[in-house]
């Protein structure tokens, strides 16, 4: 897994996640979710 944020990267494994799924596979899901959808806003000419 390549993590897309830096701060993620930072943060390391989280302590006491009970998720289904791996805690920071997710918040770098939702990161670059969130990246994607900032730059299209961004670079939209109006």
């Amino acid at each position: 897994m390549k993590i897309e944020s830096p701060v993620l990267k930072r943060l390391g494994p989280v302590p006491f996640w009970r998720g289904e799924k791996k805690c920071l596979a997710e918040l770098n899901r939702i990161y670059k979710k969130a990246r994607e959808a900032a730059e299209a806003r961004l670079t939209r000419v109006p």
